[in-house]
Order: structure tokens, then C-alpha cells, then sequence
């Protein structure tokens, strides 16, 4: 466990090196994700697989300026693509291999991303090509948020540049040139519309609007550059004006695209917290829950929630600071118990130093972990060896408490309906209020960084609330601390149990 697949391998060192050419002509950040990495690169293959990669630009760069950087890595992304096909032996140079995301800082705080996933670039795991570190989530991701109308026109940005740079090794591909009846294309312009303050209703996405938008903005803007001069002589003549109809060409579109970015991106940016709500006096049940999480959110229609805890209800979310602040004043006021028909609401925010760690919670899960962070395994046993010695741990225990002495524990249990069952070291199943209760345990040893990633992975797909125990070294769990932490606030399905040896 933690070494990549051969040929994981070798298209990890191909980008690694072609991302230090980058990041030496471009100020940026370059990121890997998906297959090549996912799981150690077990479903990496190298004749079909894409490589997926994230740029983000240091700079915060105007229109112009960021279409010639994109022309750039255009050129250091053909590369990319002939430098695969003898290193991972493709037979295939008609299609792109590798798939490059530029993105900006905007963007990242945001969460915006092409295929409209809130959680692009905090829920996935990104191997930092720079410094060969793998995270969950990039730094500063989704810790803002942007009204529905400035969103969509910046994942439509992003989407024109990864077609932009979509060139494969034989020159093929890309942005097709425009040339439709429109002066504009009708994807761009209808994106445009919605932008367009104080529309009357119906004119949403009237591509009428839309144009006209972006052409005030050309008009405005058509002194800045070159560039923006001449796309505006081009636009005018589509128009109708005097002169020799052209089409727009990719690099035309791209620059209209991020004109529209520069427009969204002007529109206010709300920052984020992630917060716990606990509810006092009240049975844990299946329908307590239910209703509570509905009458939160009624109170809170911008939150998300992150997860919900037995014991004194708890409930974690993200919502906009403004929502926060709203609540914790109706908190002050004492108006919470009331609304929520309980005897005691309690609010915590978790990225403030005071609340850090969030509200304890006593439920089945949380006793299980907090017996777990008391086992303390040999140094020199073998993972078999540790694996029998926590799976007796918890037997011992289970078999004293009143409430868990009836639960079941079963060893190398096949968990999934899949056409090939995943094996979970430990799973534990218990009676709950409501049904059965199923929690895997899973022993991870680890010695790098990637062990735990390795096995994170697997764990999300597992899709049963899983209790993953690290054991290692003190610095090397210590390292993966902030990891933990970002695991902790976006998936409540998995807990992390760091286990400390000695000497490792």
C-alpha cells in the first residue's frame, strides 16, 4: 500500500515534470485528480484514462491578459499531449488524453466549476504536482459563494477555456470557428442575458439581451487592447455594419467568454462559514431528526447540510456568514427554542478558535470512535497482528455495555452490492431505533501520506458510515492533521481515529 501502479507512475512523473515547465513560464498552481491517482491509480489506464489537471493562475489578470496566458498553456498542453503517447504508449492521438481546468482564485473561493458540482474542488483529492502532496480538497476552495446568475456565467467561462486548450496530440480539436447567422454564439449570448439586471419577466435567457449586453461591454472596453479593439470592428460588422463578415474565430470566443467572466466576476462575493446547531431535550429519533433538518431548513434556505449527530441532536452546515449572524442573533433573543419546539438550541462556528472542535456528540458512532482512540497497538505487529488485536479491543468492551452487547462483529466482512463486494477489516451491525446500524472499521497503517488517501478513497465508495483508524507515527498522523479536519467538516459518513504508536 502506498505506491502507485506502474503506470500510474509514469503518468505521474510525466505531469510533474511538465508542470514545473509550466509553473516556470506561468505563475500557478498545478493540481492533479481523478484516476491516475484515485486509489493508488488502480483504475488508471494508461491507453484510455485522461489526465486531469488544475491550473490556477497566481494572478488576477484582466480579459486580455488571461486569454494570452491561456494561449500559452495551449502550447505547453500540446506538449503534454505528444510527450504521452510514447511515454504511456497511446495508439489514440486523435482524441485529447489530458484534460486542463484553468481556473482563478475567484473561482476556487467560489466552487465554481464546468460541470456545476458545488463541491469540485473541496470533495475531491488533489496531488499538488509542485509538491508531490496529496489534500483533500485545495486550499481556500468553497469558502465563498456567488448569486445563481454570476455563477453560471463563470462556469460557462471555465467551460469555453478546458474546449480552448481541448487539442490533441495530432493538432485536431479545440473551439471550432463561428460562423452562424448570430452574430454571437446563442450558448454565449443566452449566458449573457441572464446577467442583465431588471429584465422583464420571461426575457431571462433572450438572447437579444444578452448580446446587447456583451456588446456595451465590448463598446466600453474596446480601448483596453488590441484585441478588444479588433473583436469589436469584427462584432460590428456581424451586426450588420460596413465591411467583410469574418468568423469569430477560438481564440475570439475565448476572449468574449472571459469579458462575461470579468462582468460575473464584479458581482459581490458572500463568504461562507461551516457551523453546528445542537437540540436539547429531545428523543434522537428518525423523526425528530427529519424535522428538525426541515424546520432548519425553512429558517436557513441557503444552508447545506454536512451532517447530522445522535446524542443531543447536532446538526452541521454551511451557510453564508449572513445567515450565521441571523441565527446567532435569534439565538441571543432566546426565539430558537421556540421556533424548533425544543427545550434548548445551542450554536457553535467551527472556523472560529473557539469552536474549533465543534459539540461533542454521544451517539453509537461517537462511542465506538472514542473507545477506538484508546486502543494502542504494538509497534511491531504486522497489520494482521493489529487488525485481531482492535477487533478484541472491541469485543471485550461490547460485550460489557448494556446497550451494545447485543451488536454484531464480523471480520473481513463483504460489504456493496456490486458485481465484486468491497472487504471491510471490521463491520459492526447493532440495533437503532428505526432499523439496523452498520459501521465498518478500517485499520490503516500508515507510513506515507498516501496510505491514508489511499484508503479514503475507498472508503467514500463503500457507502456505509465508516470509522477509519490511522495508525503511525505521531509527526507522520500530526501532518495529516489538516486533512482530517477539511474530512471532517464536508463528509460526516466517515470518522478518522488517529492512533499513535511510539516508535512507529
Amino acid at each position: 500500500m502506498g505506491d502507485w501502479t506502474p503506470e500510474a507512475a509514469e503518468a505521474i512523473d510525466l505531469c510533474a515534470q511538465w508542470a514545473r515547465e509550466v509553473s516556470a513560464a506561468i505563475p500557478c498552481d498545478i493540481y492533479l485528480f481523478g484516476s491516475a491517482i484515485y486509489q493508488d491509480g488502480d483504475q488508471f489506464d494508461a491507453q484510455l484514462s485522461d489526465l486531469d489537471i488544475v491550473v490556477k493562475f497566481h494572478c488576477d489578470l484582466e480579459a486580455t491578459e488571461r486569454v494570452e496566458r491561456m494561449m500559452e498553456l495551449r502550447t505547453h498542453k500540446m506538449m503534454l499531449e505528444l510527450r504521452m503517447v510514447p511515454c504511456l504508449h497511446r495508439t489514440n492521438c486523435a482524441d485529447p488524453g489530458v484534460s486542463v481546468l484553468p481556473i482563478t482564485s475567484l473561482e476556487l473561493l467560489a466552487n465554481v466549476h464546468k460541470g456545476k458540482s458545488r463541491h469540485f474542488f473541496t470533495r475531491n483529492i488533489f496531488l499538488d504536482l509542485l509538491s508531490d502532496v496529496e489534500t483533500i480538497s485545495i486550499p481556500t476552495a468553497g469558502t465563498s459563494s456567488l448569486s445563481d446568475e454570476a455563477r453560471q456565467a463563470l462556469e460557462f467561462a471555465q467551460e469555453v477555456r478546458n474546449h480552448f486548450l481541448a487539442v490533441s496530440a495530432n493538432g485536431t480539436g479545440g473551439l471550432a470557428p463561428f460562423d452562424g447567422p448570430d452574430p454571437l454564439p446563442k450558448a454565449l449570448a443566452r449566458t449573457a442575458a441572464q446577467l442583465v439586471p431588471e429584465v422583464e419577466a420571461g426575457s431571462w435567457y433572450d438572447t437579444r439581451y444578452g448580446l446587447e449586453y456583451l456588446w456595451d461591454e465590448l463598446s466600453r472596453r474596446r480601448s483596453e487592447s488590441p484585441e478588444l479593439l479588433q473583436l469589436h470592428r469584427k462584432i460590428s460588422i456581424r451586426r450588420g455594419g460596413r465591411g467583410h463578415r469574418q468568423k469569430l474565430s477560438d481564440v475570439d470566443q475565448l476572449l468574449l467568454a472571459e469579458i462575461l467572466y470579468d462582468r460575473a466576476a464584479a458581482s459581490p462575493v458572500v463568504p461562507l462559514v461551516t457551523w453546528e446547531i445542537r437540540f436539547g431535550g429531545i428523543s434522537p429519533s428518525r423523526s425528530e431528526r427529519d424535522r428538525l433538518v426541515e424546520a432548519l431548513r425553512s429558517l436557513v434556505p441557503d444552508a447545506e447540510i454536512l451532517g447530522v449527530f445522535d446524542g443531543s441532536i447536532v446538526i452541521r452546515l454551511r451557510s453564508s456568514k449572513r445567515s450565521f449572524l441571523t441565527m446567532r442573533r435569534l439565538h441571543e433573543l432566546q426565539a430558537l427554542p421556540e421556533f424548533f419546539t425544543v427545550e434548548d438550541v445551542d450554536l457553535v462556528d467551527l472556523e472560529s478558535g473557539e469552536g474549533i472542535a465543534g459539540f461533542s456528540t454521544h451517539g453509537v458512532i461517537d462511542r465506538i470512535a472514542e473507545r477506538i482512540s484508546e486502543w494502542r497497538p504494538q509497534s511491531g505487529d504486522h497489520a494482521a497482528e493489529s487488525e485481531a488485536s482492535l477487533a478484541r479491543w472491541l469485543s471485550d468492551w461490547l460485550s460489557e455495555d448494556d446497550q451494545l452487547s447485543t451488536a454484531k462483529l464480523v471480520r473481513e466482512a463483504l460489504i456493496g452490492d456490486f458485481e465484486r463486494p468491497l472487504r471491510a477489516d471490521i463491520l459492526l451491525q447493532f440495533a437503532q431505533p428505526g432499523g439496523e446500524q452498520r459501521v465498518v472499521i478500517e485499520l490503516v497503517r500508515v507510513r506515507h501520506r498516501r496510505d491514508f488517501f489511499s484508503q479514503l478513497g475507498r472508503a467514500q465508495g463503500l457507502g456505509v458510515p465508516t470509522i477509519l483508524v490511522l495508525v503511525g507515527e505521531p509527526g507522520k498522523l500530526s501532518s495529516l492533521a489538516p486533512d482530517i479536519r477539511a474530512l471532517t467538516a464536508l463528509d460526516a459518513k466517515i470518522r478518522v481515529v488517529p492512533v499513535a504508536l511510539d516508535n512507529g
